[in-house]
């Protein structure tokens, strides 16, 4: 692998555990069978990481101290906010963990998921989630989840419709919840138009 492809899936490691989706155990063990991480980056660098006692409760924070200057968070959260939206519109993955994770991105900054954002509180929210089918019988379960069939056409649309801005470059991620948007107003139906989101 040569140093960009490894420098940027270090990265990507970083970011997966800023964001959680990686656990801290499996970080430490990646860190110590990763030592190209003393090559990409420097010696110093590597040594702050492996000196860390990845016992310590307070641990995760020192190390995302460390860590968050050398993640690129624009192309992450870009790939990230893009891949929701892509399985939304694809209808693949659990529509109700998508709506929760860019109902929380909403909240967190990004003002364009606002029509999904409404969408997963307006109702979806209280739908049990795929990871939660062993806790009801098959026609509970399939009847609670039944919503989700009236508004996947909404929720298709609007996945459509944002991608379009992003393949366009009218939105565009710079940082950890902010981003730039240069559509113009009367594209902006998350701002002013309500009742088109409904």
């Amino acid at each position: 692998m040569n140093n960009i492809a490894a420098k940027l899936e270090m990265e990507r490691q970083f970011y997966k555990l800023y964001k959680g989706i990686l656990s801290l155990s499996d970080f430490e063990k990646w860190l110590y069978s990763t030592e190209e991480i003393e090559k990409v980056y420097n010696s110093d660098f590597y040594l702050r990481l492996i000196e860390l006692n990845y016992r310590d409760k307070y641990v995760k924070s020192l190390l995302l101290k460390i860590l968050e200057p050398m993640i690129p968070f624009a192309s992450f959260e870009q790939e990230r906010i893009t891949l929701y939206l892509e399985m939304l519109l694809s209808n693949k993955g659990d529509a109700v963990t998508i709506l929760e994770e860019t109902y929380n991105d909403y909240c967190n900054g990004y003002s364009f998921l606002r029509s999904l954002a409404l969408n997963y509180i307006s109702g979806i929210d209280s739908i049990p989630k795929l990871s939660a089918k062993e806790q009801f019988a098959e026609s509970e379960f399939l009847t609670k989840r039944a919503l989700l069939n009236t508004i996947q056409p909404k929720l298709t649309n609007e996945a459509k419709r944002l991608l379009a801005f992003f393949k366009k470059g009218k939105l565009k991620i710079i940082a950890e919840y902010d981003y730039l948007d240069t559509r113009l107003e009367v594209e902006q139906i998350e701002l002013h138009g309500i009742e088109k989101m409904f």
